[in-house]
């Protein structure tokens, strides 16, 4: 089997001759920028220039000479930027931003992001490998009037300035691999919806919001929403028509709990989100592949409902999210992304044995009768043991067979 005809046929709940693997295929699945040269050179493929795409979490852009060296069955297709600089990260390593991304450092080290006001909207502290939002434009808002002031903001969301490639550009892009690679592509979206209204208003805000502002949190779902729906009608007519999956995400859990009920959840979250997948549908026969951290359990047969298609990433160190369970539970009417290597102690402090029987256990329990593509249940981190990363992903290749 290629690539492409292995990642469908587990997608189809068939068994393929192998497990696929997915390496840096979604935004959620890359390595740290600080660690992905040493991952070259273990891999024997030497340094060369690391490109930086997601800013916020800084990761890297996988390269295709590691695809092939590691077997990974999917390619990606992110929003890109039409010109790359040069700069250096905290460690001095030589990368690639987007041109647009300048960020300022400020007096204490700190790396900021203002907008055309002079706002902080992004911030990096000095020892941080993060970009954390720090600006929520809505949260002194009081009518759901204002709402309308902030259309930009909404509309912009998840297509950052940065990121200025159009749809007809990265619709080309995805025609050429389509025609020229066996890959399997992932084409993200984005689609925030919860969690674009929890940053817009205030993390912590938007949960009161539902709870006793529940008129303006619906006014705000529904302009994001249509947001969305507008913003797929364009998508659908370029890049979705040459890729195999649609990378959406919501983030709903924590590490031992939903972010909030499941009956406010039914209530008030959901009906957007089916309208959005819906719409979806209507529009592709590409895949929903749907991104949620955490301890999403009780969440999953609603996802089923709404016409999710892959759940990803299967944060398998979250209560409720055991692997087994979710396999006998769901395995017939939703496929697997990720649950690759339980990654917030045995990947990055475990020995390489410990990592490779980890990968089995997984393995084991979501391979059988396809529905499972294999990744890192996130974005790799740095200081992760390179000797542990391709561990996890030999074991992958070389156990993972039917």
């Amino acid at each position: 089997m290629n690539h492409r005809e292995r990642v469908l046929t587990a997608l189809n709940h068939q068994e393929p001759d192998r497990v696929p693997i997915d390496f840096g295929g979604t935004v959620d699945s890359s390595i740290s920028a600080l660690s992905y040269q040493a991952l070259r050179e273990r891999l024997e493929l030497g340094k060369n220039i690391t490109r930086v795409l997601d800013i916020h979490q800084q990761t890297a852009l996988i390269d295709d000479d590691v695809r092939e060296k590691l077997d990974v069955d999917t390619s990606p297709l992110f929003y890109e930027p039409r010109e790359w600089r040069e700069d250096r990260l905290k460690d001095g390593s030589l990368v690639l931003f987007p041109e647009k991304f300048r960020p300022r450092e400020e007096e204490n080290g700190s790396q900021v992001i203002m907008n055309s006001e002079g706002i902080v909207t992004l911030r990096m502290p000095k020892d941080g490998y993060y970009f954390d939002s720090v600006y929520s434009p809505l949260r002194s808002a009081t009518s759901v009037k204002e709402i309308e002031k902030y259309r930009q903001e909404i509309e912009c969301y998840d297509r950052p300035s940065y990121l200025d490639k159009s749809y007809e550009e990265l619709a080309e892009k995805a025609k050429t691999l389509l025609e020229n690679t066996d890959y399997c592509l992932v084409g993200f979206f984005g689609g925030h919806i919860f969690q674009a209204c929890q940053s817009l208003r205030g993390w912590e805000q938007f949960l009161v919001d539902l709870v006793e502002n529940q008129k303006f949190a619906e006014a705000l779902l529904e302009r994001v929403t249509e947001a969305n729906i507008q913003r797929f009608e364009h998508y659908a007519r370029t890049v979705a028509q040459y890729v195999h999956l649609i990378h959406f995400e919501d983030d709903l859990g924590m590490q031992d709990r939903p972010l909030l009920s499941p009956k406010l959840y039914r209530k008030l979250i959901k009906p957007y989100q089916s309208r959005l997948f819906s719409f979806v549908k209507s529009r592709t026969k590409a895949l929903i592949l749907y991104h949620s951290d955490g301890a999403i359990y009780p969440f999953i047969p609603d996802f089923i409902e709404m016409g999710v298609d892959v759940l990803n990433p299967i944060q398998v160190s979250a209560r409720g999210m055991e692997t087994k369970k979710l396999k006998k539970e769901f395995g017939k009417d939703i496929s697997f992304w990720g649950a690759g290597c339980e990654s917030q102690t045995i990947l990055p402090f475990a020995s390489a044995e410990k990592v490779a029987d980890e990968v089995k256990h997984r393995l084991d329990d979501l391979a059988p009768g396809g529905g499972f593509i294999f990744s890192p249940i996130h974005n790799i981190q740095a200081e992760v043991p390179v000797e542990n990363v391709v561990t996890m992903f030999n074991t992958a290749r070389e156990y993972g067979v039917y």
